[in-house]
């Protein structure tokens, strides 16, 4: 009998599990979304504007952000300030930008340039951008920007802490002033019932 139902009870529990993994398994579909695949070259714009040069050259522009990654921060800084407002200057400026020791405003007004212009990228440049350095380079930002925020934070509460060592200090005078005028009348009523 105990046997017979022990048997039953591990049917049943069986059961269930293999059912368990059928529910997930029977889920929708995972929606896959197409990515853009690079076939022969890598044009940045189907009909590039006037003075971009080096349009369909994607070496040329990885050598131009290695040679950014290679240069300090200051050397960087003097570059970007002698460039425009052209889409190849534009594209310059993002590359000078993506390492790491750039400050955050440069970082941030060179990813707003390259967004103004991006819409007329051709959609594999657009992707490739995306994937290799805008999602990376707007993650360092999020990280920075909250970085900003904690320190604000920190500095208000240090702030406030020293405010209340400040009231704290006060009080233990003010405790300490009071304890002496009630030791003092206290002198003075023992000695006028003596």
């Amino acid at each position: 009998m105990r046997k017979s139902g022990l048997i039953v009870a591990l049917l049943v529990l069986t059961g269930c599990q293999s059912l368990t993994r059928n529910n997930d398994n029977a889920g929708e579909p995972e929606k896959v979304t197409p990515v853009a695949k690079i076939e022969r070259g890598l044009c940045l714009f189907a009909e590039p504007p006037q003075g971009v040069e080096h349009n369909c050259d994607a070496t040329y522009w990885l050598n131009a952000w290695i040679d950014a990654a290679n240069q300090p921060w200051l050397k960087r800084k003097q570059s970007l300030e002698a460039l425009g407002d052209s889409a190849f200057d534009t594209l310059h400026a993002y590359l000078l930008t993506l390492p790491t020791d750039t400050p955050y405003q440069d970082r941030l007004r060179a990813q707003l340039a390259l967004d103004d212009i991006a819409g007329t990228f051709t959609p594999t440049a657009q992707e490739v951008i995306n994937v290799i350095a805008a999602s990376h380079n707007n993650q360092i930002m999020q990280l920075e920007s909250a970085m900003v925020v904690l320190e604000q934070e920190n500095t208000s509460r240090g702030e406030k802490l020293k405010a209340l060592e400040k009231e704290a200090f006060n009080l233990r005078k003010k405790l300490e002033e009071l304890l002496q005028i009630e030791a003092t009348l206290m002198d003075k009523n023992r000695s006028t019932q003596q």
